[in-house]
């Protein structure tokens, strides 16, 4: 089973769930647990092959699935039939394929960061890194995966914790997550043809210049789908300008479901 924590709101509260992208950790969402405890039941995890979540069996047939239904095993296992999601950057897709294998469970989403499609630059660097990875380390391919992704100066922050929490993943880890790039790609597009099953809210860096146009075309196809995007912010938001992130999820939680901030 994954490794998790939970933090208990106050009774009757509704379960919010974290999930994290590729190379990250429960350390990403720091930021938002003191901010969101005090009206939830929290449930932090370890997505496999990442953070205390080591040494899981590894099926024949890993794919992006297999990392889904870990998710899906947890929550049963802890009695949780319904949730709201919190995904950022790759954990966007990990929510998508919840929904997909067990929609009921899946009472709302907030994406940070979306993955909703690859621009050309990136699929290019997935394809290079694919045959770079034999002469380099991973964790030279994720500076410079990060560097693409998050170049400014403003986005060091993002860059630094993105880069430092994927250094804890071993090379076999790291080789066994890249063979999922070829999936990816069909992931998302069939993805980007159906919407989630609980309302959405994706929030975005204005500055995310990889992400954000894919992101703005998904909000404009789907009518549950509402799109926040905060200026002078690179891909992480969460990180990079949390305030912000905060304030346009609390109102959205607020309008959505009549959830009012704790401190209100």
């Amino acid at each position: 089973m994954l490794y998790h924590e939970i933090d208990r709101g106050p009774e009757g509260s509704d379960w919010l769930v974290f999930m994290h992208g590729a190379g990250g950790s429960m350390f990403t969402f720091k930021r938002q647990y003191p901010h969101f405890s005090g009206r939830f039941h929290l449930l932090k995890l370890d997505l496999r092959d990442h953070g205390a979540s080591k040494g899981l069996p590894v099926p024949e047939d890993f794919d992006m699935y297999t990392v889904a239904r870990d998710v899906i095993e947890l929550l049963d296992g802890l009695g949780i039939g319904q949730a709201h999601f919190m995904g950022v950057s790759m954990g966007s897709i990990f929510v998508r394929l919840v929904d997909e294998l067990h929609p009921d469970v899946v009472q709302s989403v907030v994406v940070g960061g979306g993955v909703f499609r690859l621009s050309g630059k990136v699929q290019a660097f997935i394809r290079a890194g694919v045959l770079l990875s034999r002469v380099l380390s991973f964790k030279t391919l994720y500076r410079l995966l990060a560097t693409i992704i998050m170049p400014a100066r403003n986005h060091r922050k993002s860059r630094e914790v993105f880069i430092r929490e994927a250094e804890k993943i071993s090379q076999a880890e790291f080789n066994r997550w890249l063979r999922l790039a070829p999936e990816l790609r069909g992931q998302l597009r069939r993805h980007f043809d159906a919407p989630i099953s609980g309302p959405t809210l994706v929030v975005m860096g204005a500055e995310d210049h990889v992400f954000l146009k894919p992101a703005r075309q998904y909000a404009e196809r789907w009518a549950d789908v509402d799109l926040a995007v905060i200026p002078q912010c690179g891909h992480v938001c969460n990180i990079e300008q949390p305030d912000a992130f905060h304030r346009i999820v609390d109102q959205w939680y607020q309008k959505r479901f009549g959830i009012a901030p704790a401190d209100t």
